[in-house]
């Protein structure tokens, strides 16, 4: 069985960014800098499109980790734990609505599905080992 989510998406996150490349457009505009402009412009949709193409697939045993630069498998019988967290540190995840997955012996990967719950409970049917920390 596969199932796929989709990255929650932060309009915060995007707001941000946004702002940052909007203020970098400004001048290049008062002053004609037109391929600076495009390249900025170039970047900032580079930046949207790495943002959105992350999603995450449980399919069987496997969750894999799908992101423009390339995926991430993690066999979900060896996750320990999951637990909410809000960290900025980088990430698979577009979205400061977070989940911490601790699997094997030390291994961590932090990501955002947009339905965290079911996303859960389909990781604990698979594997009812998995210990949710401080809520879902």
């Amino acid at each position: 069985m596969k199932t796929v989510y989709p990255t929650k998406v932060s309009v915060t996150l995007v707001l941000i960014i946004s702002i940052i490349v909007g203020c970098t457009l400004i001048p290049l505009i008062i002053n004609s800098k037109w391929i600076l402009f495009f390249i900025d412009l170039l970047v900032y949709a580079i930046l949207l499109y790495l943002m959105l193409s992350i999603k995450y697939e449980i399919n069987d045993s496997q969750l894999i980790i799908h992101q423009a630069m390339g995926k991430m498998t993690i066999d979900i019988n060896t996750i320990k734990s999951i637990e909410p967290t809000h960290t900025i540190l980088s990430a698979p995840a577009s979205s400061l609505d977070r989940l911490r997955i601790s699997y094997n012996k030390y291994d961590e990967v932090v990501i955002s599905p947009r339905r965290k719950e079911e996303f859960i409970r389909q990781l604990q049917s698979i594997n009812p080992q998995i210990t949710v920390k401080g809520g879902k």
